[in-house]
C-alpha cells in the first residue's frame, strides 16, 4: 500500500473519531447557546473535509479545480459585499483566477508569482476604460484586493500540494486548522464567559480562552497527524505547529474586519452552519501561504 493511501486509511479512522466526539458534545451541550446550529455546522465540517481530502489524494488535477472553484467564490463574495462587482470587474476576476491555477497545473510558478502585476494592471484597465472615472481608485484597490487576498493566497494551497509529500501537507494543515477553529469555538463557549476578548472592536465572540483552546489542540493535531508528514523533525512538527497556531488567528480577524468594514455579519449563505467561502476559509486563506513558504524556506 503506497504511503498517500496508507495516510488516508488513518485518517479516515481519526476523523470518524473526532466527528464522533464533537457530534456528542454537541448532543449533551445542546441547551448552551452556540450561536448557531451546531450540528449542522459539525456535519458541513465533515463533508468539506471528505471533499478536500478527497480530492487532494485523486490528484494535484483534482485539488487545484477545487481550490480554484473555491477561490472564485469567494472573490465573488467579497466583491458583492463592497459593491464592486460589476460583470467586468467578476468576468475578469474568473479569468485570472483560472490563469492562476493553470500556472500551477503546467508547473509554472515563476508565472504565478508574476500575475499579480498583471491583476493590477487589467483592473485599473477595466476602470479606466469604465462608463465614469467616479470611484475609481477604491473600486480597482478593492477589486484587487479581494483578488489577491481570496484568490493569489488562497491558491497557495494548490502550490503546497505539488511539492513533495504534497497529500500529507493537506491533510496536516486541514486537520490544524480544522482542530483549531473548533477546539476555539467550544473552549470559548464553554469556558470563556468571563475571559476577556481577544479583539472586541472587530470580533466581539472571540476570547483568550477559545485561543488558548485552538492553540492546545494544534499543537495535539500535529503530534496526532504526524504519520501524514514523517520525514519532518519533532523540532520543524513543533515550529510548524507555533506558526499555524499563531496565525490562525490573525486570519480570522481580518476577515471580520473586512465584514466589520462593509456592514455584514456573514459573507455569504454558501455553507450550512457556517456562511460563506470567506467565512469558512479565512483561516486557511492566511495560515497556507506562510505554511507554503516555512516548508519551502525552513523544512
Amino acid at each position: 500500500m503506497s504511503h498517500d493511501a496508507t495516510v488516508l486509511k488513518h485518517t479516515a479512522i481519526i476523523y470518524a473519531v473526532i466527528f464522533g466526539v464533537g457530534i456528542t458534545l454537541t448532543l449533551l451541550f445542546r441547551k448552551t447557546n452556540w450561536g448557531r446550529n451546531m450540528l449542522v455546522a459539525t456535519l458541513s465540517w465533515f463533508v468539506l473535509l471528505v471533499v478536500f481530502v478527497g480530492a487532494s489524494f485523486a490528484g494535484y488535477p483534482a485539488f487545484t479545480l477545487l481550490i480554484a472553484l473555491i477561490a472564485g467564490l469567494a472573490v465573488r463574495e467579497y466583491y458583492v459585499m463592497n459593491g464592486v462587482d460589476k460583470p467586468a470587474a467578476l468576468v475578469a476576476a474568473v479569468l485570472l483566477v483560472a490563469a492562476l491555477a493553470a500556472t500551477i497545473v503546467a508547473d509554472k510558478p515563476e508565472l504565478f508569482y508574476f500575475m499579480p502585476v498583471a491583476a493590477g494592471l487589467v483592473f485599473f484597465a477595466i476602470q479606466l476604460f469604465g462608463a465614469s472615472p467616479k470611484g475609481a481608485n477604491r473600486n480597482a484597490a478593492i477589486q484587487y484586493t479581494g483578488l489577491m487576498y481570496w484568490g493569489w493566497l488562497w491558491l497557495h494551497f494548490a502550490l503546497l500540494h505539488r511539492l513533495e509529500h504534497g497529500f500529507g501537507y493537506v491533510v496536516l494543515i486541514c486537520s490544524l486548522v480544522a482542530l483549531n477553529d473548533n477546539s476555539a469555538y467550544f473552549a470559548g463557549k464553554l469556558l470563556g464567559k468571563n475571559s476577556p476578548k481577544l479583539a472586541p472592536r472587530i470580533s466581539p465572540g472571540k476570547t483568550w480562552t477559545g485561543t488558548l483552546g485552538g492553540s492546545i489542540a494544534t499543537f495535539g493535531a500535529a503530534f496526532l497527524f504526524w504519520y501524514a508528514v514523517p520525514h519532518l523533525s519533532f523540532a520543524k512538527l513543533a515550529g510548524l505547529a507555533l506558526l499555524v497556531a499563531g496565525v490562525i488567528p490573525v486570519g480570522d480577524l481580518i476577515e471580520s474586519a473586512m465584514k466589520r468594514d462593509a456592514g455584514v455579519k456573514d459573507s455569504g449563505k454558501l455553507i450550512p452552519g457556517h456562511g460563506g467561502a470567506m467565512d469558512r476559509f479565512d483561516s486557511c486563506t492566511f495560515t497556507v501561504p506562510i505554511v507554503y513558504y516555512y516548508i519551502m524556506f525552513v523544512v
